[in-house]
């Protein structure tokens, strides 16, 4: 399978081979073990699309694109816990792009027929417009102004990254092994900063007992 090139982090503020490696090894065996977690949530998410890849896959092809140069690393950004679950996101991406594009779809064989006997396809919504260029600009500079917003918190891009994924609060606890109270800090802590930065935080996703 391709994978897309990430955006190309400058040479000055790449992090060096040698820092590279030291982050690796400095990795702890429950780091490693929600690493995979992380990518096993990803293989399975993407089923078919998966073909043969696992979440093993996933994780090492992280790290090679890495270790090869083919991704960086600005540790003035991003932590390194989030900068691999951030890679794998992307790849697993590209994975699911280059299924669909190697994929023919014949929608004839889609289509299906309702409750009153209309056929309809799913390809049919394919024809309603999507975002226009005015829209995409913002989105990007809503997630570029997010992306700045946690450069200097790991933990909260953690946080974000699992709930992009669609982990709910209890799982989120568990992937990344916070307790309730830390769970909660994080959580104020990330609308508070979202606030200060003119967004809004989905409230749906703060801590409370229970969640």
């Amino acid at each position: 399978m391709t994978t897309q090139p990430p955006r190309r982090v400058p040479d000055d503020v790449a992090a060096t081979p040698a820092e590279i490696a030291a982050a690796i090894q400095a990795l702890t065996p429950g780091d490693w073990a929600r690493l995979k977690l992380f990518a096993d949530y990803r293989i399975r998410k993407l089923g078919p699309k998966a073909k043969s890849m696992t979440g093993d896959d996933l994780l090492q092809t992280a790290l090679a694109d890495l270790l090869g140069d083919v991704r960086r690393w600005n540790k003035s950004k991003v932590g390194f816990m989030g900068l691999l679950t951030g890679a794998m996101q992307s790849i697993s991406n590209n994975w699911v792009r280059s299924y669909e594009a190697d994929t023919p779809v014949v929608e004839a064989d889609l289509r299906r027929e309702n409750d009153g006997g209309e056929s309809y396809s799913p390809l049919d919504k394919a024809e309603e417009p999507g975002p226009n260029p005015e829209q995409r600009l913002s989105a990007k500079q809503t997630l570029e102004l997010i992306d700045n917003s946690f450069k200097d918190d790991e933990k909260a891009q953690m946080v974000l990254t699992a709930w992009q994924e669609g982990y709910e609060p209890a799982a989120v606890r568990e992937l990344w092994s916070l307790s309730q109270n830390d769970y909660n800090t994080i959580v104020r802590r990330i609308r508070r900063r979202l606030d200060t930065s003119a967004l809004t935080a989905d409230r749906d996703r703060g801590g409370s007992n229970g969640q």
